[in-house]
């Protein structure tokens, strides 16, 4: 009898701790603190801007992605390399043989640098929209705004306010 009180003790126990361990994350919100400090973008560089930051883009799909991708095109890249401005991946999702030998090779092209969440720890509580790319607003970490841009001349609209158009060195540097 002894044992059957322990083992229901011990179920239970396990048992509430699996509910909390699966329990969801409630989204971040205005006032709330954003940490990235341990990222890397996809050179391997670690992440250096925890107090420059103004605007935070996070892509949770590939219609975000290329939302991004458009938008930087036509702004001044400093404010990227600066860290005013952080392009936030989710990456946790994809395999790692995929991601380590096609997706991180081809954003090394980019100019520009992606900072890479790979476990999906840093970004599980940022809030989402489907095919939008979530823009916050930040002051000295905190969040001040929760904005999210579906189309290309919004975001484009919100990357020259804090960017600044592309340099004309930048914009024929591909061509």
């Amino acid at each position: 009898m002894k044992r059957m009180s322990w083992l229901v003790l011990l179920l239970t126990i396990v048992g509430s701790a699996g509910c909390a361990a699966n329990a969801p994350v409630q989204p971040l919100s205005i006032g709330q603190q954003v940490d990235f400090s341990l990222l890397e973008d996809q050179r391997g560089n670690a992440f250096a801007h925890q107090q420059a930051m103004k605007l935070v883009l996070y892509v949770d799909g590939m219609k975000a992605k290329n939302l991004v991708r458009d938008a930087l095109v036509d702004v001044d890249q400093a404010c990227l390399n600066e860290g005013r401005v952080v392009y936030l991946a989710d990456i946790s999702g994809m395999p790692s043989l995929i991601s380590s030998l096609i997706a991180i090779p081809r954003m090394r092209n980019y100019a520009y640098p992606i900072w890479l969440d790979r476990s999906g720890l840093a970004t599980e509580a940022l809030p989402v929209q489907d095919d939008a790319v979530t823009v916050l607003t930040l002051d000295a970490q905190a969040i001040t705004a929760v904005d999210f841009v579906a189309d290309t001349p919004s975001l484009l609209q919100r990357l020259r306010t804090e960017c600044g158009p592309a340099s004309q060195q930048m914009a024929h540097a591909g061509d």
